[in-house]
């Protein structure tokens, strides 16, 4: 049984796309222009992002789109990626199968960040008292 444990994980590491909550490395698929509209991952729950493109590292990350701009977030103190998107804010998402080459740029105006929170808190249904969106790291992926 351990034996069957190890060779899966094994298998899977070996994989560039992110599972689950096990980071990958560079993403496949097929380039695309950013959508117009990014309204339509309301229906998706997580989509795929690529930082530090000259070691890739990718992970599955809840996303919201409102209008023409897409985002993602994490927690105030950050995380394992956010680092890499201050080396290079060149990064890379992957909804269903299409790539797209974005540029990360960390939110700072307020009302920009309350919608973004607000949409956070819909889409994934956040309770109120605890959206840690609002104190949250959050990123405008636009188009390179």
């Amino acid at each position: 049984m351990r034996t069957s444990l190890v060779f899966v994980l094994l298998l899977l590491s070996g994989c560039g796309d992110p599972i689950v909550i096990l980071p990958g490395g560079a993403l496949s698929g097929e380039p695309a222009a950013a959508p117009a509209d990014w309204s339509a991952l309301e229906s998706i729950d997580t989509i795929q992002v690529e930082f530090r493109p000259s070691d890739p590292y990718s992970h599955n990350i809840w996303a919201v789109g409102l209008g023409a701009d897409l985002y993602i977030a994490t927690s105030a103190d950050g995380t394992r990626w956010t680092p890499f998107i201050e080396q290079d804010p060149g990064v890379r998402a992957r909804v269903g199968r299409s790539l797209y080459d974005l540029k990360a740029v960390k939110l700072t105006d307020a009302e920009e960040r309350a919608e973004v929170a607000a949409a956070y808190q819909k889409k994934y249904e956040i309770d109120a008292d605890d959206n840690w969106v609002e104190d949250a790291l959050i990123y405008r992926l636009d188009r390179r």
